[in-house]
C-alpha cells in the first residue's frame, strides 16, 4: 500500500503541472510587454524581440489551450498570429506609438477572453475537422448546430476568396447562403435570440448585413475583421445553447469522421522553411525552438501523431526522429544542404502519413488497427510480467503473486488517469511536451530496476545445490526487499505502454462513424487481449519446463536487452520533451528495434550499460568461481 500511495502522490504533483493559472499568465504577458516598450525606446531591437517571443512561448502557449478548448482553433490562431506581427514590427523599426497600439490591442484581447477560458466549457477532444467546436466541449455527433457551423465558417472563407478575385456576385451569394439558408432557415436564429443572448443576433445579423451592402466597397481589413466577428460569435453563441435548443435544428446525416491532416503538413513546410531561414540568418537558438514547437504545436497538437501511431507505430516513431534529427543538426552548426537533406526526408514521412491518415478506416480496418495496438503495445510488457511471474513459480514463491496481480491493475488504472489529464489539456503544447518527459523518465527509472533485477537473476544462476538455495536464499531476499523490486518491474512496464495505448485507441474511436466501426474495435481489442493471454500462458508453461539454471540466464539476457533499448527510447522522449537538444554522431545508423539513435547522449550512456554488463558477468563469474572452489 506503501508503493501505491507513493507513486499516486508522484503522479499527483505531474498532474498538477498540467495546470494553468490563466490570470498569471495574462498578467506576465502584460508585464513582459511593458519591459519590451521600455527596450525598444532605449534602441535595443534585438532584446525587445527576444522578450516578445519568450511572452508567446512561456506565457501565451499556456494560455492557448483554454482559447482552443472555448473559442476554436482560430481565434488561438488569429491571437497567436499578433505576437508574430508585434515581433515584425519592431524588427521593421516602426514608430513606437504603432508598436504601443499593437501591443494595447493584444492585451485587451487577453483580458477580454479570460472570463471565457477561465470559466468555460471542458475539454472532451479536440477535432479539427468540426471547426473547433467538440474542442469547446460541444460533441459533433451529439450537437446538430456543430455542423450548421462548420458550413457556415466555410461559407466565410468563401467570401474572403471571392473579395480577394474582386467577384461582388460571389460575394453576395455566399452572404446570402449564410444569412438566409444557414442562419435563418436552419432556425439557428431563433435559437440564438430564445436560449443564448437576443443582443447577439442582433449584432450577428447587423455584421451580415453590412457585408452584404458594403460588398467590395469595404476594404480588406474591415471585411475581413466583419467575418472574424461573425465566426466568433456564432461559435460563441452556440457554445451556450442548451440541449433544449436542439428540436430546432435540422436533422442532420451523420458522416463518417475524417481528419484532414494536409493543412497540419502544409503548416510545418511553411514553419520548418521559416525556422531554416532564422537558422541561416545565424538565430540558431530561435530556429532550434522553433522546430520544438512544430512538433508540438502542429504534429502532435492537431492529432496527427496519435492517429499515425495508431495504424503504423513505426512510422510514428521515425517521423518523430526526422523532427530530433534536425534539432541536432542546427545544433552542431550542420550546413543548410544537410538540414533540406533531413526536412525533404521528414516531408517525403508525412506524404506517408498523409496517404496513411485518408485510406477508409472502417470495418476491418479499424478491427486490425484494434488488434495490432494492444498486441504491439502489450507484447514487451507482457514478457516482463511473464518472466516475474514465472521466476516465482519456479523458486516455490507462489504466495507472491498478488505483488504481479496488484501491480499490474494499478499500472493500467493509472494509465487511464494519465490519459484522462493528458486529454484535459490536448491541444496545448504543454501538455504533449509533459506526455513526452513523462515516458521518457517512466523508462529511465525502469532501466534501474530492470537491470537491478536482471543482475540478480544473472547471479544467482550459478548456484550449485538450487533445493537449499530456494528453501532459503530467495525466500529471505523476497520478504527483505527485492518485492518492491519486482513490484515496480511489473508496474513500470505496463505503464510505460499504458497510456499511450489508451490515447492510440482514442484517435480510432474518432474514426468510427456507427456502431458496426466501433464494435469492430472493441473486436480488435478483446481479440489481442485473448492472444496476449494465450502468448502469456505459453510462455509461462515454457518457462517452468525449462532449468532453473537456463531460466534465469535466458530471463537476464531479456531484461539486459530491454534495459539497453529503454535506455534509448527514454532518452529520445526526453529529447521529444524539448529538455534538451541532442548533438548528433554523423554516420550512425537509427535503429529502433534496438534502441539505438545517432547521438551521443543515448549512446554513451547505453555504452556505459554494456560496459557495465560486461564488467559485472565478469565479477559474477568469478565470484561464483570461488565460491565453488570453497565447497
Amino acid at each position: 500500500m506503501k508503493i501505491v500511495i507513493s507513486f499516486i502522490l508522484v503522479i499527483s504533483m505531474q498532474l498538477h503541472l498540467f495546470g494553468v493559472d490563466y490570470d498569471k499568465e495574462a498578467r506576465s504577458i502584460e508585464e513582459i510587454f511593458v519591459k519590451v516598450v521600455e527596450l525598444y525606446k532605449e534602441g535595443n531591437s534585438k532584446e525587445a524581440r527576444e522578450l516578445t517571443q519568450s511572452a508567446y512561448f512561456s506565457h501565451f502557449e499556456n494560455l492557448e489551450a483554454g482559447v482552443r478548448i472555448n473559442l476554436g482553433q482560430k481565434k488561438a490562431y488569429a491571437m497567436e498570429k499578433q505576437f508574430g506581427e508585434i515581433r515584425k514590427a519592431i524588427k521593421a523599426s516602426k514608430d513606437e506609438q504603432s508598436i504601443q497600439t499593437m501591443i494595447d490591442s493584444l492585451n485587451a484581447e487577453i483580458k477580454e477572453i479570460l472570463p471565457v477560458i477561465k470559466t468555460g466549457a471542458k475539454l472532451v477532444a479536440e477535432k479539427s475537422d468540426d471547426g473547433g467546436l467538440s474542442a469547446a466541449g460541444i460533441e459533433a455527433n451529439n450537437n446538430p448546430w456543430s455542423d450548421i457551423y462548420n458550413q457556415i465558417s466555410s461559407n466565410l472563407q468563401s467570401v474572403s476568396n471571392a473579395y480577394d478575385s474582386s467577384d461582388a456576385k460571389a460575394i453576395k451569394n455566399a452572404m446570402n447562403k449564410i444569412k438566409f439558408d444557414l442562419y435563418r432557415n436552419t432556425q439557428l436564429e431563433i435559437a440564438i435570440r430564445r436560449y443564448a443572448n437576443s443582443k447577439m443576433d442582433q449584432m450577428i445579423q447587423q455584421i451580415m448585413g453590412n457585408v452584404i451592402s458594403q460588398n467590395l466597397n469595404l476594404n480588406k481589413e474591415s471585411l475581413e475583421q466583419s467575418l472574424k466577428d461573425i465566426d466568433e460569435l456564432i461559435q460563441t453563441a452556440i457554445i451556450k445553447l442548451p440541449k433544449e435548443s436542439y428540436a430546432l435544428a435540422p436533422e442532420i446525416k451523420i458522416e463518417e469522421k475524417k481528419v484532414d491532416f494536409a493543412p497540419t503538413v502544409q503548416n510545418i513546410k511553411q514553419k520548418m522553411s521559416d525556422a531554416l531561414k532564422l537558422y541561416e540568418s545565424g538565430n540558431m537558438g530561435e530556429a532550434i525552438s522553433d522546430v520544438g514547437d512544430i512538433y508540438f504545436d502542429e504534429y502532435e497538437a492537431s492529432g496527427m501523431e496519435n492517429k499515425i501511431g495508431a495504424i503504423d507505430n513505426p512510422l510514428k516513431t521515425a517521423t518523430e526522429a526526422s523532427f530530433s534529427k534536425i534539432v541536432s543538426l542546427m545544433k552542431s552548426g550542420a550546413s543548410s544542404d544537410k538540414i533540406i537533406a533531413e526536412q525533404n526526408e521528414l516531408y517525403s514521412k508525412l506524404q506517408t502519413s498523409l496517404e496513411k491518415a485518408s485510406e477508409q478506416t472502417g470495418g476491418w480496418a479499424l478491427f486490425i488497427y484494434a488488434l495490432s495496438i494492444i498486441l504491439r503495445e502489450g507484447f514487451e510488457a507482457l514478457i516482463i510480467v511473464a518472466a516475474v511471474v514465472a521466476y516465482l513459480l519456479k523458486t516455490d514463491n507462489k504466495k507472491h503473486l498478488n505483488l504481479v496481480y496488484s501491480s499490474v491493475s494499478i499500472a493500467v488504472i493509472l494509465s487511464f488517469v494519465t490519459a484522462y489529464a493528458i486529454n484535459l489539456i490536448f491541444g496545448s503544447s504543454l501538455a504533449g511536451q509533459s506526455r513526452e518527459i513523462l515516458e521518457g523518465i517512466t523508462m529511465l527509472v525502469a532501466v534501474v530496476l530492470l537491470f537491478y533485477v536482471g543482475f540478480w537473476l544473472l547471479s544467482n544462476a550459478g548456484a550449485k545445490k538450487w533445493s537449499h538455495y530456494i528453501a532459503g536464499h530467495i525466500k529471505d531476499s523476497l520478504s527483505s526487499g527485492d518485492s518492491k523490486a519486482l513490484w515496480w518491474t511489473v508496474f513500470l512496464a505496463v505503464y510505460r505502454e499504458g497510456a499511450e495505448t489508451v490515447l492510440f485507441y482514442q484517435a480510432l474511436i474518432f474514426d468510427a462513424s456507427s456502431n458496426l466501426d466501433f464494435s469492430m474495435i472493441g473486436a480488435g481489442f478483446m481479440a489481442g487481449i485473448i492472444i496476449l493471454l494465450i502468448a502469456y500462458f505459453v510462455i509461462k508453461a515454457f518457462s517452468l519446463k525449462i532449468p532453473i539454471k537456463p531460466f534465469f540466464i535466458a530471463t537476464s539476457m531479456i531484461i539486459f536487452y530491454m534495459s539497453i533499448v529503454f535506455v534509448g527510447k527514454g532518452v529520445m522522449e526526453l529529447v521529444e520533451g524539448k529538455l534538451f537538444v541532442p548533438s548528433i554522431i554523423e554516420g550512425v545508423p537509427t535503429i529502433s528495434w534496438l534502441g539505438i539513435y545517432p547521438y551521443y547522449e543515448s549512446l554513451v550512456p547505453q555504452g556505459m550499460m554494456i560496459l557495465a554488463l560486461i564488467a559485472g558477468i565478469f565479477i559474477i563469474k568469478k565470484r561464483q568461481l570461488n565460491f565453488n572452489k570453497g565447497e
